[in-house]
């Protein structure tokens, strides 16, 4: 018979992966859209670059697979739970609003100096939310990496990251209002929206390989992380707002817990 402790410890390596596969599988489906979309619409439809990425709600062959991929992208970000409060709700109103904007489309023609639609309204909206993600909360963990230079230099990428995730939709909603239906730098729309998935991308592969080279969610399990104290004044504080904590203190916090309803388990 196998130990308890090897049992345990292939569990956490299950549940680790599992996370790391739900921020794969988000990264690469970003990657995956507008190449699929491009491609399908040439090849599948022989037609020409739509406007927008949105416009393939419309496309016969690819309209199941933009719905499909944001709704994939949706639930993911819901199944997901992040590091903090904060975090997860960020999280799931960003998974809410790509779903929506899955469900609710476009305008048919393209047609640019309209009012304000409800798909770029929630389009708008889970950029924000992902870019909170980004400025506000993607620093947490890196007080778990030792090197102190490579920990600045990957806050520095998340805050670069959250604000291109602001700016390059904000661009694509302009683009969209003020170019006419039919003017050849109309697919510029396509591929600012292009750059905007793909700092989605780029978010969630580079937050992947972080919390797999500090083993973040495996310390997470074992109840091995903390806030981090606030640091002396006039003294700067490093990235990050968890540390790790020794065995001792976890035994402390064992003896805190109240007594289980159910009892221990033989």
């Amino acid at each position: 018979m196998r130990a308890a402790g090897a049992d345990a410890e292939d569990l956490q390596k299950h549940i680790s992966g599992t996370y790391f596969s739900l921020r794969l599988g988000m990264g690469l489906l970003a990657v995956a859209l507008p190449l699929s979309l491009w491609l399908g619409g040439r090849f599948a439809d022989h037609e020409a670059l739509r406007c927008s990425m949105s416009a393939y709600y419309y496309s016969p062959t690819m309209r199941d697979k933009f719905v499909g991929i944001l709704c994939a992208i949706g639930l993911f970000l819901y199944l997901y739970k992040g590091f903090s409060r904060q975090e997860n709700w960020a999280l799931n109103v960003a998974g809410a609003f790509a779903i929506l904007i899955a469900l609710v489309p476009t305008s048919p023609d393209c047609e640019g100096g309209k009012a304000f639609s409800a798909h770029e309204f929630f389009a708008i909206l889970f950029f924000l939310a992902i870019a909170y993600v980004c400025l506000f909360r993607a620093a947490d963990t890196l007080s778990l990496i030792r090197d102190p230079q490579k920990a600045k230099r990957l806050r520095t990428l998340y805050r670069g990251i959250g604000v291109l995730m602001i700016a390059s939709p904000l661009v694509a909603v302009v683009l969209a209002q003020s170019l006419q239906p039919g003017s050849p730098r109309r697919s510029l729309v396509f591929f600012v929206e292009t750059v905007a998935v793909l700092t989605f991308a780029a978010y969630w592969l580079v937050k992947s390989r972080e919390l797999s080279a500090t083993d973040a969610e495996k310390l997470a399990l074992e109840r091995q992380l903390k806030p981090a104290s606030p640091p002396p004044a006039g003294v700067e504080r490093p990235p990050g707002k968890l540390v790790q904590i020794g065995s001792d203190d976890v035994t402390q916090l064992d003896s805190k817990r109240p007594p289980s309803d159910t009892g221990d388990l033989q």
